[in-house]
């Protein structure tokens, strides 16, 4: 029974929400939150809404969705530096 963490990058088009990008920031619960909740964007998502991030909790391969924000162009730019640089810290700093 493994469980992984993942955030996933997704945007709304004319055939429904597709997910472009997923980043896997493994089996750590307290890092996975603490790494979602720092990313910038709004958790009101109005039907304008093009790009989220979204927190997806995965056991025995099932995702399980956790939590979603809604950001700009500008917002995802900032998430991925954030989510690339954190990332590196906490497997480099893992033992």
């Amino acid at each position: 029974m493994e469980t992984r963490f993942e955030i996933s990058l997704n945007m709304k088009t004319c055939k429904g929400i597709e997910t472009y990008g997923c980043f896997d920031i493994g089996q750590d619960t307290r890092f996975a939150r603490e790494l979602f909740d720092s990313l910038q964007g709004s958790k009101e998502v109005t039907p304008d809404s093009v790009m989220t991030v979204d927190l997806i909790k995965r056991k025995n391969g099932i995702p399980y969705p956790l939590d979603l924000k809604h950001c700009s162009l500008a917002q995802l730019g900032e998430n991925v530096k954030q989510i690339s640089k954190e990332l590196f810290k906490h497997l480099n700093l893992e033992q």
